[in-house]
């Protein structure tokens, strides 16, 4: 299994995020070929809000070579090109095989 975690931070417009994130951009992402599962969530603050990412999302596939296929994939484009709409600073992404 190989994971793919996006780190956003903390958005100017906390509601438009939530709102254009959960209607548009999950099920883009959710049609990205080769996804075994996603999910994301809003971390509770526990220090400075600065120091706490807003939000983070977390997509598994099979291997790094599937994931590596489902970003260079059209959708995976159309996933990319999307960010801006609703994340304007952008976002911290990487990728790792979870330890079992």
């Amino acid at each position: 299994m190989h994971c793919l975690t996006v780190i956003y931070p903390r958005p100017d417009d906390e509601a438009h995020f939530k709102k254009y994130y959960k209607e548009t951009h999950i099920p883009l992402a959710k049609q990205l070929p080769g996804l075994k599962s996603c999910h994301y969530s809003y971390p509770a603050a526990v220090g400075p809000a600065d120091n706490v990412p807003f939000c983070i999302f977390q997509a598994f596939f099979d291997s790094p070579q599937a994931m590596g296929a489902a970003m260079q994939s059209d959708m995976g484009q159309k996933v990319a090109a999307d960010v801006p709409n609703y994340s304007p600073k952008g976002a911290t992404i990487f990728h790792f095989a979870p330890e079992q």
